[in-house]
């Protein structure tokens, strides 16, 4: 076997801490504290036990399915009826971006009818 070869790893169990985590899905563990942190990524994906933060691989793949919006097989019932993370996915509509003006821009001046 090679060394650029790399075999997958099984864990034993389903929740690894959060630097575990942010290597196994390709990112930093600063990334992925600032989307928990912001709310990007829902309690319930990851839980604070003893001061340190643990993920569960099993609710962080059900929850990134969930947010692809369709799903690939849409008469499967099966595979949607046994969501882990229900009602924990905020379903707001987004807001409408609107930009600032620019500092020291002057505002159009605004005139009442009299």
């Amino acid at each position: 076997m090679q060394d650029d070869e790399r075999q997958p790893v099984a864990y034993v169990s389903d929740k690894v801490p959060e630097e575990k985590m942010a290597e196994l899905i390709g990112t930093t563990k600063r990334a992925l504290e600032g989307k928990r942190s912001r709310g990007v990524i829902p309690e319930g994906v990851w839980k604070k036990i003893d001061g340190r933060i643990f993920y569960s691989i099993r609710r962080y793949e059900a929850w990134l399915e969930g947010s692809w919006g369709y799903p690939l097989e849409s008469n499967s019932s099966a595979s949607q009826s046994g969501s882990v993370l229900l009602g924990t996915v905020s379903v707001d509509p987004k807001r409408l971006h609107i930009p600032k003006p620019p500092r020291g821009s002057r505002r159009q001046p605004i005139y009442a009818l009299k």
